[in-house]
């Protein structure tokens, strides 16, 4: 991370007292080797970006106002490292583009931002919601990271271990020209951290617009319904090994309908699906070992019912990132999908070799 120097505006021009703030440049660039095998397709591999973490340069912000209270912003933009094109659909600034004040009173943002209930749960999952199929984000929808336009929300201060977040997108993409549609989505998240364990209990909520691409998919699925999911998630701690275990309930489809994972769909009105996440990271020297068994479990009912799609999935993953400085490091996982929501037969494995750079 780099702080950059503010420009002194004409002394004629300063007649307000004198305030402090930084602007800092931070990044992160991740490439790895990827590999995908597939029974009936067999097997590919590809230089792929933003296996760990994605690739990603951004400013970031603050000014402090007195008394506790900071104007404080954040511009992030998502980068295909192994191609130089920008991410999040081209987008300048498709990760993050907010302004908020920090307070006593709490935490308030505006802007295009992860909601808040997603960027919760990252934390309480082994692999940090990310590294391909390994991340609980493929059984546990919720985990996905929503990024959302037009997004209002706000963090109680921290009392007790105890912080409750909610945000409200009034229109979850940019407008198109011609067009009244806004979808709107909202999450909430309830927050205890502790010295060495945390759980979390969070939900989510979506409402497609009508004639939206997200409505029109649902209808295609021979439906309409509001999508939700309900997750609750714990970690804790014992010497340098952290256990994790979460649990999802889905609810007519995904909130991040964006992302779909293999062997499942993200619309599927009338129908509930389970998710169940049990892993845990152990730190050896300057490295951590990962594993995780996750699963998703379409219940009777509904589309997916009508589709003949509720088999169970499972997906076991083992990893291991190795520290090679601060800012550097290695990893390589391997994750094995059994059964898809459609063919309790199907198998695919994905596995990656990478490179992580932050500064």
């Amino acid at each position: 991370m780099v702080a950059l120097a503010a420009l002194s505006a004409p002394a004629a021009a300063q007649t307000a007292a004198p305030s402090t703030g930084a602007v800092t440049l931070y990044g992160v660039l991740d490439l790895s080797m990827t590999g995908t095998h597939r029974d009936e397709e067999g097997s590919s591999l590809a230089l792929q970006s933003g296996v760990q973490s994605g690739s990603r340069w951004g400013l970031r912000g603050h000014e402090d106002l007195g008394g506790g209270w900071r104007a404080r912003f954040q511009l992030e933009s998502g980068v295909v490292a192994n191609t130089g094109r920008s991410a999040q659909g081209s987008r300048l600034f498709g990760r993050a583009a907010w302004l908020g004040i920090d307070s006593p009173l709490g935490d308030l943002r505006l802007g295009r931002q992860t909601s808040v209930s997603s960027a919760v749960l990252a934390d309480f999952d082994p692999f940090l919601a990310s590294y391909l199929v390994t991340g609980a984000q493929t059984s546990l929808q919720p985990f996905n990271a929503n990024r959302n336009d037009n997004t209002l929300a706000y963090w109680t201060p921290s009392a007790g271990g105890w912080r409750a977040g909610v945000d409200y997108s009034f229109d979850q993409n940019e407008p198109r020209a011609g067009s009244a549609t806004r979808s709107k989505v909202m999450s909430a998240a309830l927050v205890h951290e502790g010295a060495a364990h945390a759980v979390t209990l969070t939900v989510e909520r979506a409402d497609w617009g009508p004639g939206s691409p997200h409505d029109l998919g649902m209808q295609a699925a021979d439906g309409s319904a509001k999508p939700y999911a309900v997750s609750l998630a714990a970690r804790g701690k014992i010497d340098d090994l952290t256990l994790y275990g979460a649990w999802s309930l889905m609810r007519h489809g995904s909130t991040v309908p964006a992302i779909q994972w293999p062997g499942q769909s993200v619309y599927y009105p009338g129908s509930t699906v389970h998710g169940v996440m049990l892993g845990g990271a152990w730190r050896v020297g300057a490295g951590s070992v990962l594993a995780s068994w996750q699963a998703s479990l379409p219940r009777d009912g509904g589309a997916l019912a009508r589709q003949d799609a509720t088999h169970n999935q499972q997906v076991l993953s083992v990893g291991y990132a190795h520290d090679l400085s601060r800012r550097t490091n290695v990893y390589a996982v391997l994750g094995h999908m059994i059964g898809a929501w459609h063919d309790a037969g199907w198998r695919e494995t994905q596995y990656a070799v990478g490179l992580r750079h932050r500064y």
